[in-house]
């Protein structure tokens, strides 16, 4: 697509934080794009309820944003990364690869390949790699090292073995967990379409051994969904959770919560608020929350949300 299928441009203004935006109706894609604090941002919205207007709807999503940051010098940072060395024009280069957040123009959970890297060192107090780029400084935690890529390009580490020793498989080990009995959903900005893992055990499970589970997205034409179901080990036709929601940016909307009648938890490990939005409510999730979907725990008060695709279509 191409700026010559854009239907309607409308300017777009909040007077709380002084910041301009504009809405791009491109017919089936509508994308509402604005910067704040050095940071290009473009996210998909849907059109207006009857009674309201693109100018309203486009000025309380961008109060809701800037209201929800937690830090607004979060650092730009890879996860499930890896560093790929090759050569070209007879020269050797690195470039590194990974899923980002905090960029100044890309929506967090996108995947990316860095420039050429100038720069490569292990800050041992942090626990993360230093990519250092001609214009950025990507922070690699090294326990969402994507290890399996790595070990293709060893040499490009500092140390690579004594590192790989102590962090490899650290990134399941501290996944969350829950008690028998309850479903957790755990979430994160830095995943793609959020989605970090699903734990669930059945109480009456005699090895405590956590249900497997299918995860992936659906992408549609106009809006993606994404997929979760558990089953009971060794019996796919047994399923035990469902839970589909779309994607949007700084929140999920539900639009199936099957748990076989067990609680549903949802927890946020990522760095910035998260929304869920359920059947029991919206509910707020800061970093490091964990909520039961439950209407007790729903904002009395919710915020205006974007309802269009997390990453809409590429529409220049």
């Amino acid at each position: 697509m191409d700026s010559s299928m854009l239907e309607q441009e409308i300017n777009v203004y909040s007077d709380k934080y002084d910041i301009k935006g504009v809405i791009k109706d491109y017919g089936m894609v509508i994308k509402l794009v604005f910067s704040y604090n050095g940071r290009r941002i473009v996210m998909g919205m849907s059109r207006p309820f009857p009674g309201s207007s693109y100018e309203l709807l486009g000025q309380q999503i961008i109060d809701s944003y800037v209201d929800n940051l937690v830090n607004d010098n979060e650092k730009l940072m890879l996860h499930y990364w890896y560093v790929e060395s090759f050569v070209s024009d007879g020269e050797r280069y690195q470039m590194g690869h990974g899923v980002v957040t905090g960029h100044q123009r890309l929506t967090d959970g996108t995947w990316i390949h860095t420039s050429v890297v100038n720069d490569i060192h292990v800050d041992t107090e942090a626990e993360e790699l230093v990519v250092t780029t001609m214009n950025s400084v990507y922070h690699c935690p090294l326990a969402y090292c994507d290890w399996e890529h790595q070990n293709e390009y060893s040499d490009v580490i500092p140390d690579y073995e004594v590192l790989k020793m102590k962090y490899k498989g650290m990134d399941t080990l501290l996944r969350p967990v829950i008690e028998p009995g309850k479903v957790l959903l755990v979430l994160a900005n830095f995943c793609e379409y959020y989605f970090h893992s699903l734990y669930y055990v059945p109480e009456d499970s005699e090895d405590n051994t956590p249900c497997e589970y299918s995860a992936y997205p659906h992408v549609g034409t106009f809006q993606d969904s994404f997929l979760i179901s558990a089953y009971n080990k060794g019996l796919e036709c047994n399923e035990l959770v469902d839970v589909r929601y779309f994607p949007h940016y700084q929140n999920i909307e539900f639009y199936s919560e099957y748990t076989d009648e067990k609680p549903l938890y949802v927890e946020n490990i990522g760095y910035s608020v998260i929304y869920v939005q359920s059947s029991a409510g919206t509910i707020k999730l800061a970093p490091g929350e964990r909520k039961e979907v439950i209407p007790e725990n729903a904002e009395k008060e919710p915020p205006v949300l974007p309802d269009g695709d997390m990453y809409p279509a590429g529409v220049y």
